[in-house]
C-alpha cells in the first residue's frame, strides 16, 4: 500500500521533485565535473612521474666530469645521477623550428614514454623526437632529420616519438609564456650517436640526479651546493617544467571547491527546504496513516524514501555524466598544452563520499521535518497546521498599514515562512555570485592582458640577439631598430641564512619596456639600488630601505645594494636594476635583446624575432580553457538560477492556493493575485542580488588571490558593465520564473482549493 503511495505521489508532484532531482544533479555534475578533472591532472601527474623517475635535482655546469659523476653517486642517499649535454640545434627544411637537441650518456633517469617506434638504447643510432612537435610538423618514425648543430649538418633517422617527464611544460624562451608546440620542442639521442656524427667528445654540461626519498632531497641538494663548485643546482619545484605543471594543478585545486562547494550550498539548501515544505504539505497524509494503525518506523521509511530515491538517482547520474563529460572535455584541452601521457579523469573516493552525504543530508532533513509530525497524535495530525504568528511580527507588520494590500499580505507570508524566503534569497545570492565571477574571471584577464601588453611592454617586436654577437652587429642593430635594450641574468642572495636563486633584469628600456608601481603606473628607474616585485618582497620578508646581498650565477663577486623601490609586475617575480647601476658594480653591459617599433628582419647577430602581436595570441590560445569555465559557469549559473526559483516558486504557490482562492471569492482579479505573488517574489530576488554582487567579487578576489601560482600577480577585476550583465542574468530568470508561475493563477480551482483544508 505505502509502495503504491510513494509512486502515486512521485507521479502527483512530479513537478516538484523534478526540480529536486535538477538540482542534486547540477550541484554533483559540477563538483564530479571539475574535480574529476582537476585530481585526474594531479594523479596523471604523480603516476608519470614516478613510474619514468623524474629527477629530483637538476645540476648545471660548463662540464660536469667523470669524478664529478662518482662523487655524486658516493653521496648518502642519492640512488642514481645522469649526465646529458644539452645544446639548441635548428632543424632543417622547416621554418624557424628549433629544438632542445639532449645528448645521453645513459637514460635511467627522466625516462622516455614511448608513443611509437622503438624503446631508446644507447647503442642506437638515431633521434627521439618530441611527439607533440611531431604531430604537428607531420614528422613520423623512420624519417630522416636535417639537423644544423653548432653550424655542423646531421642527417638522422627518427627512431621514436616520445613524451620525458621533465619536458611536460616548457616554451622557447621568456618571450613566450605558453607552450605552442610548432616551432619549439626536444630531441634525444645517445652520447655514441654524437660522437660518431660530430667526430668530438662529449662534455656535459647537465646532470640529473634521483634521491631515494622525498624527506633526503633538500638535505642532499644543500650538500651538493656545498661540495661542488656547480653553476646552479635545482629541485623540482624550482624546475619550469615541474612547477608550471603544479602551478596549474593548485590553482584548480583552490577555484574547484569554491565552485563546486558553491552550486552543492545552494542545491542541498534549496532541496532541504523543498523536502521539509513537502512533508508538511503531506501532514494530512500522516495523520491518516498513524490513524490506520501504521508504526512510526514503516511512515519514516516510506518518507524518507521520498528524497532519498529522487537524490540518491540525481547523484548517481550527476558523479557519472560529469566525470565522463565535463571532466573529460577540461582534461582533453589541458592534453593540448601539457606533454602528459595518459592523462586521464579520476574518481576520487572524497567526490563519493560527498554524493553519499548529500543523499545522507536529503533523507535526514525529511525523516526530522516528518519526525516532528509523528510526534503529534492522529487526532492533531488531521488537522491543518495553524500558522505560528508572533506578536512582535504582527505589530512589525501593523507599521505598513498604510501600505498596499499587496504589501502588507506579502510582509506577513515573509514573516510566517522565514525558511522558505531565506532558501530562496540565498539561491539568488549564489547565482548572481556565480554570475558576477563568470563576467570577472573575463574581465581580469583583459585588464592584465592591458597591463602586460600596453603599459609594461609598449615595443612591437623584441629582438632576441646571439649569445656570440659582435660589436658591429649590434651596432648595426642598434642604429636600425633604436637603443632600448635589457639584459637578463641569474642571480644568488643571501636571504634569512640560506642562498636563494632569482633573476635579475637589468633594463635600459628608453619607455618601450617598464616597471610599473602597484596601481600599474609607470615607475622611474634609478640608479642607486635595486628593485623587486612586490610579490617577492612579501615572500622574501624584503623592505624598501632593506640591503640584498648577491652576486652574478657563475661570478664569485658579492654585492649589497640597497632596495629603492618595489614595484608590480602581473607575469615576471624578478629583481631590476638600471644599466648604469649594473655597470657602477664593474660589470660590461651587453644586452641579450632589443626593443623596438619598426618592423625587424632576422639580419647577422640576431637569434630570434617575437612580435607581441604573436605573444598575445599563444596567451590568448591558452585562455580558450578559462572562456569554456566562463561560459559553463554562466550556463549552470542560469539553470540552477531557473531550477530554484520555479521549484521554491511552485512550493509557494501551492501553500497560498487556498488564500488565493479565497481572494477570488473575496472579489480579487487575477491581476492583482498576479500583483501580490510576483511581489514578494521580486523582493526576494532583490534582496538577493544586492547581497550577491559584492560577494561575487569577493569570491573572485580570494579565487585570485590564492589560485595564482608564485609567478603572477594581478587583482581580481569586475567592470561595471560586468556588473550589469550579473544583474539583467538574475532580473531576467527571476522575471521569466514569475511568469511562468503567475500564469497558473488562473488555474486555481476555487472550489476544490477552498474544500482542500475542510
Amino acid at each position: 500500500m505505502l509502495r503504491r503511495k510513494l509512486y502515486r505521489d512521485l507521479w502527483h508532484y512530479k513537478g516538484q521533485f523534478f526540480t529536486i532531482f535538477l538540482m542534486v544533479f547540477i550541484g554533483m555534475l559540477a563538483f564530479s565535473g571539475i574535480h574529476g578533472y582537476m585530481d585526474g591532472m594531479d594523479e596523471s601527474a604523480k603516476e608519470y612521474y614516478k613510474k619514468y623517475n623524474l629527477q629530483d635535482l637538476w645540476i648545471t655546469n660548463t662540464n660536469v666530469s667523470d669524478s664529478d659523476l662518482n662523487d655524486l653517486k658516493s653521496l648518502d642517499h642519492v640512488r642514481d645521477v645522469n649526465r646529458a649535454l644539452v645544446l639548441n640545434a635548428k632543424l632543417k627544411r622547416y621554418k624557424d623550428v628549433t629544438l632542445e637537441t639532449n645528448i645521453l650518456e645513459e637514460n635511467t633517469v627522466s625516462k622516455m614514454y614511448v608513443v611509437k617506434g622503438e624503446k631508446y638504447a644507447s647503442n642506437k643510432k638515431g633521434v627521439w623526437f618530441d611527439s607533440y612537435l611531431a604531430e604537428y610538423l607531420n614528422i613520423h618514425v623512420g624519417d630522416t632529420l636535417k639537423l644544423d648543430v653548432s653550424g655542423q649538418i646531421l642527417k638522422l633517422k627518427v627512431k621514436g616519438l616520445v613524451n620525458t617527464p621533465d619536458h611536460v611544460y616548457f616554451v622557447k624562451d621568456s618571450t613566450e609564456i605558453f607552450p605552442t608546440h610548432q616551432n619549439y620542442g626536444f630531441i634525444y639521442m645517445s652520447a655514441d650517436t654524437f660522437q660518431d656524427v660530430m667526430h668530438v667528445d662529449v662534455t656535459y654540461n647537465k646532470a640529473y640526479v634521483d634521491v631515494d626519498k622525498k624527506n633526503n632531497v633538500s638535505s642532499v641538494k644543500k650538500e651538493i651546493q656545498k661540495d661542488f663548485n656547480f653553476l646552479s643546482v635545482t629541485d623540482r619545484d624550482n624546475s619550469f617544467s615541474y612547477a608550471g605543471y603544479q602551478a596549474e594543478v593548485e590553482e584548480g585545486q583552490t577555484y574547484a571547491p569554491v565552485f563546486t562547494g558553491l552550486f552543492l550550498m545552494i542545491a542541498i539548501l534549496s532541496v532541504m527546504s523543498t523536502m521539509n515544505r513537502f512533508v508538511r504539505q503531506q501532514r494530512v497524509q500522516i495523520g491518516t496513516l498513524k490513524a490506520l494503525g501504521f508504526k512510526n518506523r514503516k511512515i519514516y521509511i516510506h518518507y524518507i524514501e521520498f528524497g532519498f530515491m529522487t537524490s540518491l538517482i540525481a547523484a548517481v547520474l550527476g558523479v557519472l555524466v560529469g566525470y565522463f563529460t565535463i571532466g573529460q572535455f577540461f582534461i582533453d584541452m589541458e592534453a593540448s598544452y601539457f606533454e602528459m601521457p595518459n592523462i586521464h579523469t579520476v574518481l576520487l573516493p572524497e567526490v563519493i563520499q560527498t554524493a553519499v552525504l548529500v543523499v545522507a543530508l536529503i533523507s535526514l532533513v525529511t525523516y526530522l521535518s516528518s519526525r516532528k509530525i509523528l510526534k503529534e497524535t492522529a487526532s492533531e495530525a488531521l488537522r491543518l497546521e495553524v500558522p505560528k504568528v508572533k506578536k512582535n511580527s504582527l505589530d512589525w507588520s501593523v507599521k505598513f498599514n498604510k501600505c498596499k494590500l499587496s504589501t502588507r499580505w506579502n510582509i506577513r507570508d515573509i514573516a510566517r515562512n522565514k525558511g522558505r524566503s531565506i532558501a530562496a534569497c540565498v539561491g539568488i545570492i549564489g547565482c548572481t555570485m556565480l554570475l558576477v565571477c563568470s563576467f570577472g574571471l573575463w574581465d581580469t584577464i583583459e585588464s592584465y592582458m592591458d597591463w602586460e601588453y600596453k603599459i609594461i611592454n609598449t615595443y612591437q617586436y623584441k629582438i632576441s640577439l646571439n649569445s656570440d654577437y659582435t660589436k658591429e652587429q649590434y651596432d648595426h642593430l642598434t642604429h636600425l631598430y633604436g637603443d632600448a635594450t635589457s639584459k637578463s641574468v641569474a642571480i644568488e642572495f643571501k636571504n634569512k641564512g640560506k642562498n636563494e636563486t632569482r633573476s635579475m633584469l637589468v633594463l635600459d628600456g628608453k619607455d618601450k619596456l617598464n616597471i610599473t608601481d602597484h596601481d600599474e603606473k609607470v615607475m622611474s628607474i634609478h640608479s642607486n639600488g635595486i628593485y623587486l616585485t612586490e610579490k617577492l618582497a612579501e615572500k622574501y620578508g624584503i623592505q624598501v630601505g632593506d640591503k640584498v646581498t648577491w652576486h652574478l650565477a657563475g661570478d664569485s663577486s658579492w654585492h649589497t645594494s640597497k632596495v629603492i623601490g618595489l614595484n608590480r609586475d602581473p607575469q615576471t617575480q624578478q629583481f631590476t636594476m638600471s644599466k648604469k647601476y649594473f655597470e657602477k658594480l664593474g660589470y660590461t653591459y651587453r644586452p641579450d635583446s632589443i626593443y623596438t617599433n619598426e618592423k625587424a628582419k632576422k639580419i647577422d647577430g640576431v637569434s630570434k624575432i617575437s612580435s607581441i602581436e604573436s605573444i598575445q595570441e599563444g596567451v590568448e590560445s591558452m585562455l580558450e580553457a578559462m572562456k569554456s569555465m566562463m561560459v559553463l559557469l554562466i550556463v549552470f549559473a542560469v539553470l540552477l538560477g531557473c531550477v530554484i526559483l520555479y521549484n521554491l516558486g511552485v512550493l509557494s504557490f501551492t501553500e497560498k492556493q487556498y488564500q488565493f482562492a479565497t481572494l477570488k471569492v473575496l472579489g480579487f482579479k487575477d491581476k492583482q493575485i498576479k500583483e501580490i505573488f510576483i511581489k514578494q517574489n521580486t523582493w526576494i530576488m532583490l534582496v538577493g542580488m544586492i547581497i550577491g554582487l559584492p560577494l561575487g567579487y569577493y569570491m573572485l578576489s580570494y579565487i585570485y588571490t590564492n589560485a595564482l601560482n608564485e609567478t603572477y600577480d594581478f587583482p581580481a577585476v569586475v567592470e561595471w558593465i560586468s556588473y550589469v550583465y550579473a544583474i539583467i542574468g538574475t532580473v531576467l530568470v527571476s522575471y521569466v520564473m514569475n511568469k511562468l508561475l503567475a500564469r497558473k493563477i488562473k488555474t486555481i480551482n476555487m472550489v476544490s482549493s477552498l474544500k482542500a483544508n475542510e
